[in-house]
Order: C-alpha cells, then sequence, then structure tokens
C-alpha cells in the first residue's frame, strides 16, 4: 500500500496567502479619486477594477466558470441619498471592498471605496461622510 503525499508545500501556501492578500490589496488605492465618470454604475465600477490593474466581470450573478475564474465581479448592496452600495471581491470567492457612486450630472462615478471588515459582525455598510 503506497502513501498519497499531499501536493501542497510551505512555498504554495505562501504564494497563495500572498495572492489572497494582493486581491485585498488591490483596492486599497487612489483609483476612487482617478476614475472617470461613467453612463452606467457597471461602466462605473469596471474603470474602478481596471484602473486598480483588475479585470471587471460584472456582477457576480452572472459570471460563469471558467471564463470569469480570477476577474473581479460586483455586487449591489444598498443605495441611500443618491450613493449606491457595492462589494467587490474576486469571482466565486469572497468580497473584500466596499464601492460608493454618485450620479451627477456626468454620469456614475466612485466617490470612496474601503477595505470590508470582515471582523464587524453588525453588517452596517460604512457609508462615506
Amino acid at each position: 500500500m503506497s502513501r498519497v503525499r499531499p501536493r501542497c508545500t510551505i512555498a504554495s501556501l505562501l504564494a497563495s496567502l500572498a495572492l489572497g492578500l494582493g486581491a485585498v490589496a488591490l483596492y486599497q488605492s487612489d483609483a476612487a479619486e482617478l476614475a472617470p465618470a461613467a453612463a452606467t454604475p457597471e461602466a462605473a465600477l469596471a474603470a474602478f477594477v481596471v484602473l486598480a490593474g483588475g479585470v471587471f466581470a460584472g456582477p457576480c450573478a452572472q459570471t460563469r466558470s471558467p471564463d470569469d475564474i480570477g476577474k473581479v465581479c460586483a455586487g449591489f448592496v444598498d443605495e441611500r441619498d443618491h450613493l449606491r452600495a457595492y462589494l467587490l471581491g474576486r469571482t466565486f470567492s469572497e468580497f473584500t471592498t466596499w464601492v460608493f457612486l454618485d450620479e451627477d450630472g456626468r454620469g456614475w462615478a466612485v466617490v470612496a471605496s474601503a477595505p470590508l471588515d470582515f471582523h464587524d459582525m453588525t453588517m452596517a455598510i460604512p457609508w462615506p461622510r
């Protein structure tokens, strides 16, 4: 009887951890200030993701494997005072980032973003002030 050896090594675990942390850090940039106004909320989110170095897959509910693996998708959460709250994350994974959009005369634009706090059990949306 032979033993099956796991293919998981410390190096591969560290590489996976680095990729995961990179996905979280991907949106912690000034992309919200740089993203141009767009005609639709989805276009504004796509511009934000592209400026942060990602590939936007659209709404998470519409993503399909294997075509959208490794891309970033969005989930609409709520709307308040003309602001829309979305969560972004890698497809088929956890959300990592809050993104807030506002519509003005020029179109939709990202006005703020924040990392998702996995320790916050209140489930409160961190609306920008």
